[in-house]
């Protein structure tokens, strides 16, 4: 029920496997009891054991019990920010569960102890970085092994912020021009479309580099083949949707160039395209609306409305100027 109240209220399908994979996972570590039988050391002991587990265990150790996991040695351990996570889900389903009158408590409220040490970790990708990103090793990554969607796809998220599957699941007919403008359409308008919110349904102005580098004769080349998807070379998957193929070849790209590191995946052009454009001083609310964040009060996300094309692109959009040329793509 607290699952059906989630997609409900517009959480994205990712999220709703998220949290099942949190409830199949307190389930394994308490047992299935009655829910008024639960105590304050239920919920010490869910942080404990959360502590003890290693990270990608469904991944690493699928046909492990918890006990078995628990006493593995010398593997990685989830870190602070997953067990606190995974400790929040579990406290947002009891809460819901209050109000809803199916008990009187949450004992897994407040149980984890934040450490005072914080661990400062770069997410967004340097000048440096993204040069050799999306040099000449992109084009050789992408086009000599007739994977062009890994080249159009880093170069899109590089110059929009949007996220990956937002890209990966793009339709033709997404790219196209209001108001003389050339846009890209990121709404959850088809039953293969996920978005992570309701703030992320936008239409957003391309920038000018990718016109000029080509896009628009990509998406008239692959108009032409009579396919609905703009990259059909990439096919859904249960979790992570489109964007799989692209987020472990780009795992493997920047391991070989060096980069990869922790903090530093696909996500990072998101904090890229914010780091830059918050560093030349564009408002705020231009920014979140590129990137699909809720502006985070009524007024602005539901009186203030979207932007007006031409505004995005010369007010925010613009200003992503990295300083990187390359030739157009023939």
């Amino acid at each position: 029920m607290f699952l059906e109240s989630r997609v409900g209220g517009g959480y994205a399908e990712k999220t709703i496997l998220d949290y099942q994979d949190t409830h199949r996972l307190l389930l394994e570590v308490l047992g299935d009891i009655p829910v008024e039988s639960l105590t304050h050391e239920h919920g010490r002991t869910l942080v404990q054991v959360l502590k003890k587990l290693p990270s990608n265990r469904t991944k690493k150790y699928p046909n492990h019990s918890i006990e078995e996991m628990m006493k593995l040695k010398n593997v990685s351990l989830m870190s602070d920010r997953t067990v606190t996570k995974h400790n929040e889900k579990v406290s947002a389903l009891f809460n819901w569960a209050i109000k809803q009158g199916y008990t009187k408590e949450n004992v897994f409220q407040g149980k984890m102890t934040r450490s005072l040490k914080k661990e400062i970790i770069e997410k967004h990708f340097t000048q440096d970085e993204l040069k050799q990103i999306l040099g000449n090793n992109l084009e050789q990554q992408s086009f000599d092994k007739n994977r062009p969607e890994r080249f159009w796809v880093t170069r899109i998220a590089a110059y929009s912020g949007a996220r990956l599957n937002e890209i990966c699941q793009l339709n033709i007919s997404d790219i196209r021009q209001e108001d003389e403008i050339w846009v890209m359409s990121l709404l959850n308008d088809a039953e293969d479309k996920s978005l992570k919110t309701q703030s992320s349904n936008r239409i957003v102005p391309l920038h000018s580099h990718l016109v000029e580098i080509g896009l628009l004769d990509y998406v008239e080349n692959i108009r032409n083949s009579e396919v609905v998807k703009l990259f059909p070379n990439l096919k859904s998957e249960t979790n992570t949707r489109y964007g799989s193929a692209v987020s472990r070849w780009f795992a493997r790209y920047l391991k070989n160039l060096g980069i990869k590191k922790k903090g530093k995946n696909f996500h990072s052009f998101r904090h890229t395209v914010v780091n830059y454009l918050t560093s030349k001083q564009v408002y705020q609310p231009f920014i979140k609306e590129l990137v699909g964040h809720s502006h985070g009060t009524m007024t602005m996300d539901v009186y203030a409305g979207r932007k007006p094309l031409e505004v995005l692109l010369n007010e925010c959009v613009v200003k992503l100027d990295y300083g990187i040329k390359i030739d157009k793509i023939s």
